[in-house]
């Protein structure tokens, strides 16, 4: 065994931003079909109580036949993804287990918002539920 030899590397991704509120996480079944969500990514509950990567539209189809109806899920901020989480192509699989930040200080730039959005969009919300967010300087 060499004395200093290098194991792996460490490579902060910045996106905790602090220590001064506690950090609390809490697993939930992320909807299969959507691919790969990165860490830092913002997971919405659906009333189907399934977790969506923000920016995501599911549908909740209500009714059989000609009797359905199809309207926009409704959507509550859960938390931010721990790690990345393969969540495959196949949209009928069975929900893949995932743990999210549920409270804590994080870096508003890290977060990841699916097409169209922003943290600033969703930042009230991540306050109520004990998530707060702050810019941070990288120094790179």
């Amino acid at each position: 065994m060499k004395m200093f030899e290098q194991a792996g590397e460490f490579k902060p991704d910045s996106l905790i931003a602090g220590n001064e509120f506690p950090i609390l996480t809490e697993g939930i079944g992320l909807k299969a079909g959507y691919g790969l969500l990165k860490r830092g990514t913002l997971v919405m509950k659906g009333s189907d109580k399934a977790g969506y990567a923000a920016g995501t539209d599911p549908q909740l189809t209500v009714g059989e036949g000609e009797n359905d109806v199809t309207t926009d899920m409704e959507m509550k901020v859960f938390g931010i993804l721990t790690d990345d989480f393969d969540t495959g192509t196949d949209k009928t699989a069975d929900n893949i287990p995932a743990t999210a930040y549920q409270t804590g200080m994080f870096n508003r730039a890290a977060i990841i918002i699916g097409e169209g959005g922003s943290a600033e969009d969703h930042e009230d919300n991540l306050n109520q539920i004990g998530i707060y967010l702050q810019g941070v300087r990288n120094y790179e």
